[in-house]
């Protein structure tokens, strides 16, 4: 049963982040002719300050609602909502001193402001979202994330089209953001009361967590965004949405879907293993022989679709290409840490990628952009090693193993680079 569910919702995961990514790319391919590079830069910014504040916006209760078998739900919900409230206010309130910080006070500042409505609402849908995911209703959810990704397609290109600049972007994800929450709650139902009400204490493990993952993601943002401008930051942001963006969908399907399954396995070790395995397995498949081709066609199809400037990216997607290819290999071991309630360790794992990717950031940045990218590769190699030698100490993933997993994703990739070199 639960691997007919795990098939079904992988499935379903795939096709809607399929479908998100092709939205994104039809919207790159239409606003990067409506929007300059400093446009998208200033909306990346206020993106990596969401994306970074967003890490407390609902306590963790999304993780703990999953993870756990009972749940006090109407309590966990007040706990998001008034995390999510008080998230916003604080990036309303520093508005100023952040934008200051970016070096663009005057633009920068309604924008944050603006933003932050965000917050609110991943704190208020966190909760429903959860009770849909423990349920399995996954292609409810892959519906729900569809629905919002069209409505902020069509309503970044409208709003784009009227001259609203980087306001488009903001203000077409706040108004999709809007409508997700509501349907979230509407399709979640009326919610269960649990017995299970202690929920703040393993919150916050999951805030701390995501804190560290978080200032993990948008360091490499912050950094070129803070020393080399927003023109910087908008070719950057560009060639993370080719190259990590697919990838980070790829990873939010496992996320959605295996967590909930190995919750379930958390007193199975056995069969938890073979459903890592069995994860493994179908992301490298899907994530290194993509990367190995987006090597290879990175400029061809950059300068047939777009116009000449965002070319200078190709060198940065390039390398993110070599990032995407060593993630590849390690299929979010943290999703088993978190089913068997290791929180200390997820935690000790998120700071020990910050630590490493602080060091390696300021190295990278004296090369630009294509710096960056190179620290984010060697740090994913890394990671890669390290993970898979915690998760077999902790569910017992043999090494020979987890390195037969792979093998199906390294064939197909050697066979498009030897094509590709023929060709």
């Amino acid at each position: 049963m639960l691997r007919r569910s795990a098939i079904r919702g992988a499935s379903w995961g795939l096709l809607g982040q399929g479908i998100q990514v092709l939205l994104g790319f039809g919207g790159l391919l239409v606003l990067s002719r409506l929007l300059d590079e400093r446009d998208f830069g200033l909306a990346g910014m206020v993106f990596v300050v969401c994306g970074m504040a967003g890490v407390a916006a609902d306590w963790g209760m999304h993780v703990v609602c999953v993870q756990r078998r009972e749940v006090d739900a109407d309590h966990a919900a007040r706990i998001a909502l008034s995390a999510g409230a008080a998230c916003a206010l604080l990036v309303a309130l520093g508005a100023p001193l952040l934008a200051r910080v970016f070096g663009e006070p005057e633009a920068l500042t309604p924008l944050l402001r603006t933003g932050a409505l965000l917050l609110l609402f991943s704190g208020a849908a966190a909760v429903p979202r959860a009770r849909l995911a423990r349920g399995l209703r996954f292609r409810t959810l892959v519906s729900l994330d569809v629905a919002i990704a069209l409505a902020a397609f069509a309503l970044r290109i409208l709003l784009a089209e009227s001259g609203f600049g980087a306001w488009a972007l903001v203000l077409g994800d706040i108004c999709a953001a809007l409508g997700g929450t509501a349907a979230a709650w509407l399709l979640a139902g009326r919610s269960g009361t649990g017995t299970d009400r202690d929920l703040a204490r393993d919150g916050a493990r999951i805030v701390g967590t995501r804190a560290a993952d978080a200032c993990f993601l948008q360091a490499d943002r912050f950094f070129v965004g803070s020393f080399l401008g927003a023109g910087a930051l908008g070719f950057y942001g560009f060639a993370i949405q080719h190259t990590l963006g697919p990838l980070r969908r790829v990873t939010q399907v496992a996320e959605q879907v295996a967590l909930p399954i190995f919750s379930r396995l958390q007193t199975n070790r056995a069969a938890l293993a073979r459903a890592y395995l069995g994860l493994t397995r179908t992301f490298a498949l899907l994530v290194i022989p993509s990367a190995v081709l987006g090597w290879f066609l990175a400029p061809t199809l950059v300068g047939a679709l777009y116009p000449d400037r965002w070319l200078a990216a190709v060198p940065a997607m390039r390398a993110l290409c070599i990032a995407a290819a060593c993630a590849g290999v390690n299929s979010d071991p943290g999703l088993v840490w978190l089913a068997l309630g290791r929180m200390r360790m997820r935690l000790g794992w998120a700071i020990a990628n910050l630590g490493a990717i602080l060091i390696l950031l300021p190295a990278g940045l004296g090369f630009g952009v294509v710096g960056v990218a190179y620290a984010l590769a060697l740090r994913s190699l890394a990671a890669a090693v390290a993970g898979q030698i915690v998760t077999r100490r902790v569910a017992g993933v043999a090494h020979g193993a987890y390195l037969r997993a792979l093998v199906p994703g390294l064939v197909v990739a050697g066979l498009i680079a030897s094509l590709a070199a023929i060709l």
